[in-house]
């Protein structure tokens, strides 16, 4: 069913002007068996017409109703999806725990592994702290092209974890963070959530995924930037 949902709201423009044109045939048979219909002088000729005029009403009703499911599905239906937080419980057999290299000779012992800063985006006066297998976006990656239908890809394993978040903003001086969707359940490599960005404005824009701590309160956030495009037609 959520295959069913992203894919209307993915093709909502396509689906709509293939309803349009259907509207218009039916609608032009519609005039011309009810002209008929007023024109016809015989008991025959009248119920043919009549016939005709009741079938071309029912195939625009039913563009009709196919019209208003269309426009449920992707206004309404598309977006609480996008919103529903995502439960599941991995099964984690092996933690993406960062690995340091040490140069070659006596190890010391006091040697403390340190994570290393994750190298995907360095955008200047955005505060990130992305780090790989702890607090990360893998697809999309910084600086993709994007349409449609995004599904996130990424790790959430920060300390005193309780959910995450991620939001999107456009690109410019002063960040206007809209929420997307929230989740909770450590994330190693696996599936944040979607993001329909269908009706988004092509262009730059800013996708912050939030760790937050069990009192709700932020720990840290990974920022990216993709670039929206017009999905193909």
């Amino acid at each position: 069913m959520d295959a069913i949902i992203k894919f209307l709201a993915d093709f909502e423009v396509p689906i709509y002007l293939i309803l349009g044109v259907v509207a218009i045939v039916y609608l032009r048979r519609l005039m011309l068996a009810l002209n008929e219909r007023r024109t016809s002088v015989f008991g025959l000729e009248r119920e043919a017409a009549q016939t005709k005029v009741a079938s071309a009403a029912t195939v625009m009703m039913l563009v009709a109703l196919l019209a208003v499911g269309e426009f449920i599905v992707a206004t309404f239906l598309a977006g609480e999806l996008a919103q529903q937080p995502l439960y599941a419980t991995p099964t984690i057999s092996v933690l993406g725990t960062p690995t340091t290299t040490l140069p070659a000779g006596p190890v010391p012992t006091d040697a403390t592994p340190t994570p290393t800063r994750y190298p995907q985006a360095q955008i200047e006066g955005i505060e990130s702290n992305c780090q790989a297998g702890t607090l990360e976006i893998s697809e999309p990656k910084h600086g993709d092209e994007i349409s449609g239908v995004v599904e996130l890809i990424g790790s959430v394993n920060t300390p005193n974890y309780g959910s995450y978040k991620y939001e999107y903003s456009t690109l410019g001086q002063e960040p206007n963070w809209q929420t997307i969707a929230a989740g909770s359940g450590v994330r190693i490599e696996s599936s944040l959530g979607f993001w329909y960005t269908t009706n988004l404005v092509p262009g730059d824009y800013l996708l912050r995924l939030t760790a937050l701590d069990n009192q709700g309160e932020q720990t840290a956030a990974c920022v990216i930037m993709v670039k929206v495009i017009a999905p193909a037609k």
